[in-house]
C-alpha cells in the first residue's frame, strides 16, 4: 500500500504536476485551501505533508503553525516545496521545525526519495513512553492517563515528552525552546500558557509541571508538595 501524503498549494497546475510526478510512489491528496487540508485530518492519517510557501490567504509558514497545534496532527514530516529558494525562506522553514525544503526544480526521482527517507525516519523513531499511570504512544501520537485518552496538541506533546525523558532533572528554558520550537523566539507567556494547558488536561495525574525561576521546567510529584 502506498503511503498517503497531503499537498497544499494554491496553484491547480502545481497540484496536478506534483500529484502526477509522485503517483507511482504515493497516494497524494491535494488541497488548494488550508481549511480543507485541516478538515481532512478527521479522515486521514498522513505519512507526510507538503506545503507551498507563497499563498494568498495564509503562507505556508502560517499553515505549518496551525497544523502542528492540531490535536489530530500525528507528527509526520512537514516539507516545504517552493520555487522560492532564498536562504531566508529555507532558514525560516527549518527554524519552524520543517524537516526539509525542496525546490520545484529537483527531479521527480529525488523528490520521491527525499520524501520516502523522511517518512522512514519518522516511523523508525516513534516509540512509547510510560510514566506510572501516564502512557505516551509516539507511534500514534496519543497520550493516555489511567487508560483514558488525553487530547494534546503536538506542542504540548513535545513539551511533555521532553520532561518525561529528562525526569527527574529539570529542563532549562533555552533547551525546551530549542527542542520544542527549534530555537525560534518564544515568549515566556507562551510557555506558561502551554504548561498551564498541560496541567489542566492532566489534572488527575499524580505529577504536575512547574516552571521554577533559575531552575527551569520540571515534573514534580503532587504528593510531595501537598
Amino acid at each position: 500500500m502506498k503511503a498517503e501524503i497531503a499537498y497544499l498549494d494554491d496553484s491547480p497546475l502545481n497540484l496536478e504536476c506534483i500529484s502526477i510526478l509522485l503517483r507511482d510512489d504515493f497516494d497524494t491528496k491535494t488541497f488548494s485551501r488550508h481549511e480543507d487540508l485541516i478538515d481532512s485530518f478527521a479522515q486521514h492519517d498522513y505519512s507526510a505533508i507538503l506545503l507551498d510557501i507563497h499563498m494568498p490567504k495564509l503562507d505556508g509558514f502560517s499553515v505549518y503553525e496551525k497544523l502542528v497545534q492540531l490535536p489530530g496532527y500525528n507528527g509526520c514530516p512537514i516539507i516545504f516545496i517552493s520555487s522560492d529558494t532564498s536562504s531566508e525562506s529555507r532558514m525560516k522553514s527549518l527554524v519552524l521545525g520543517a524537516v526539509d525544503f525542496m525546490s520545484r526544480e529537483i527531479s521527480a526521482e529525488e523528490m520521491a526519495v527525499r520524501i520516502k527517507s523522511r517518512i522512514q525516519f519518522f516511523k523508525k523513531h516513534r516509540s512509547i513512553i510510560e510514566f506510572g499511570a501516564l502512557n505516551v504512544n509516539l507511534t500514534l501520537l496519543k497520550t493516555y492517563l489511567n487508560n483514558v485518552e488525553v487530547p494534546l496538541t503536538f506542542i504540548e506533546l513535545k513539551i511533555l515528552c521532553k520532561l518525561l525523558r529528562t525526569y527527574p532533572d529539570p529542563v532549562s528554558r533555552d533547551i525546551l525552546v530549542d527542542t520544542v520550537w527549534r530555537g525560534a523566539h518564544v515568549l515566556d507567556a507562551t510557555i506558561h500558557t502551554h504548561v498551564f494547558n498541560l496541567n489542566s488536561k492532566l489534572v488527575n495525574w499524580d505529577h504536575e509541571i512547574q516552571m521554577q525561576k533559575n531552575v527551569g521546567i520540571t515534573l514534580v510529584s503532587k504528593e510531595g508538595h501537598a
